[in-house]
């Protein structure tokens, strides 16, 4: 058992969601709050860390037998987080496009295959997963995702990353209605014309950066970036407290078209392994400290993968059906996002930690139950042992709560 006060409070919020009933809910709110509090974060440790006896039955049952649409409850997590102040989006904001690897060990999980993981710079048996995520000033968090399955090469009808990275871009812009203007991605999305022309239908702007062997044209001759980087002189700018060497031009790049090109050198101490940055966008005008800066934000994903990873068990997932780990990895969405609704606007109350990892914020939460526990045995010196365990059943998952749902 583990207190998490204000985690418990936050997940009321699927009482709301229509795509799930009284029970399902139950589970959810079981199931998220494992992942955020439970130190085994399968579906057999988070049942024996928050359910009663014998209620790993019942948690798998939701993954595998109870019929609720994961992508309808996805929407309504959106909806949710629309309600709030400081977690809803606007037209100044980025949607993040990048993938992800997680390392298994067995071979019966979707998707399963060897990919590159270029955190680890070799290739890794695991899961391979294209997230879009939302960022801004003041709030981030995911918000779709597609899990990537290699084929055979000669089958010429799967999915590839690109077709699923365009199906991410679908969905936001049609169904869920995301309303940034921006869409941030690594070199390797940069790569695919069809990605930023289907981004470009829905009349929104486009920042990536390109690999250095990409062809671009100047002065009437065509060359890689990394060559004509050579050829130019830089002018020295200051943004945000840090100092670039920076070049740009409106230049044709190869399968890209006419983009600004802006070549960035970061002066600094450390030793980087790719200190030169050449970004391209479609923001033709826009001033090229807004592209640089603007291109920062995609940092953002990297913590949600990493907090993610460490702190919400996004590798732990068991599940050996498609929709089983789908049904996981929403959830974790669902937590996620829970967490890092603002104090001010949602139930997470005096939870007030600025750190960037989740784990900072659940310990302030675990030292602020004790803290309000602590403060009411010394106002409340006239109460008896009674009115203390039931304040103390606001401060912790009992093994107990909510026994009698279970099917």
């Amino acid at each position: 058992m583990m207190p998490i006060t204000e985690f418990l409070s936050c997940t009321r919020v699927f009482d709301e969601f229509e795509s799930l009933s009284p029970a399902q809910r139950h589970h959810a709110k079981t199931y998220a709050t494992g992942l955020v509090a439970a130190s085994n974060k399968t579906v057999a440790g988070i049942a024996r860390e928050v359910l009663p006896a014998k209620g790993k039955r019942a948690l798998n049952k939701f993954f595998t037998e109870y019929d609720w649409d994961e992508q309808q409850f996805n929407h309504e997590r959106l909806e949710e987080l629309q309600k709030h102040g400081e977690t809803r989006w606007s037209q100044g904001g980025y949607i993040i496009l990048d993938d992800t690897i997680t390392e298994k060990a067995g071979d019966e999980v979707p998707g399963v295959g060897h990919f590159y993981d270029h955190a680890e710079g070799d290739t890794v048996w695991g899961q391979d997963l294209i997230y879009a995520f939302y960022a801004d000033d003041k709030t981030a968090y995911p918000l779709t995702f597609r899990l990537y399955e290699k084929q055979d090469e000669d089958d010429q009808d799967h999915d590839t990353k690109y077709d699923l990275a365009r199906e991410i871009v679908t969905e936001l812009e049609e169904e869920v209605g995301v309303p940034a203007d921006t869409y941030l991605f690594d070199s390797w999305f940069a790569h695919e014309s069809g990605l930023v022309e289907h981004i470009e239908s829905y009349g929104k702007d486009w920042i990536g950066p390109l690999r250095s062997n990409r062809q671009v044209t100047y002065g009437g001759e065509e060359l890689s970036v990394d060559a004509l980087a050579e050829r130019i002189d830089t002018a020295e700018r200051n943004i945000e407290d840090d100092t670039y060497h920076i070049w740009t031009k409106k230049l044709p790049v190869s399968q890209l078209g006419d983009v600004k090109l802006v070549i960035a050198e970061k002066e600094t101490d450390e030793d980087e392994e790719n200190p030169v940055k050449y970004l391209a966008t479609n923001k033709i005008d826009a001033p090229t400290e807004h592209v640089i800066r603007s291109y920062g934000m995609r940092w953002r994903i990297e913590t949600f993968f990493e907090d993610s990873k460490q702190d919400l068990g996004f590798g732990d997932c068991e599940m050996q059906t498609d929709e089983g780990a789908s049904r996981h990895w929403h959830l974790l969405m669902a937590a996620y996002s829970l967490v890092r609704l603002d104090p001010e606007s949602s139930a997470l109350g005096t939870v007030r930690s600025k750190a960037s990892s989740l784990r900072a914020n659940l310990e302030h939460s675990l030292k602020e139950a004790v803290y309000n526990l602590l403060s009411w045995v010394r106002d409340n010196d006239d109460r008896g042992i009674d009115d203390l365990m039931t304040e103390i059943d606001h401060l912790f998952v009992h093994s107990t709560a909510d026994a009698n749902v279970q099917s």
